[in-house]
């Protein structure tokens, strides 16, 4: 079997880096991502999520009605929920 050249994947490791300078570049980044934690805590991270017309409608008239945005509103119902059903399941106590 013929050496793998920079920049290609070997099959039998999968990778085309030496693990020990892909180790250093996984240090390298979870460092700037704690980093960046400090300096901007609560970052999130954008998902997409489809929605037919009506329901969204209706999320934006009552985010509207709350003053806030139909996103925070939904972030909001999606925690609340998620804490009831993690409760329910027992992986948190009440």
């Amino acid at each position: 079997m013929s050496p793998v050249r920079p920049g290609e994947v070997d099959p039998v490791k999968g990778l085309s880096l030496d693990p020990d300078v892909f180790l250093e570049q996984e240090a390298r980044r979870e460092k700037v991502l704690r980093m960046q934690d400090k300096i901007r805590p609560g970052r999130t991270t954008p998902i997409a999520i489809r929605f037919d017309q009506f329901t969204l409608k209706r999320l934006k008239a009552l985010a509207a009605l709350r003053n806030t945005g139909y996103q925070t509103l939904l972030k909001e119902f999606v925690v609340e929920r998620l804490y009831e059903e993690e409760k329910r399941e027992g992986i948190i106590e009440s």
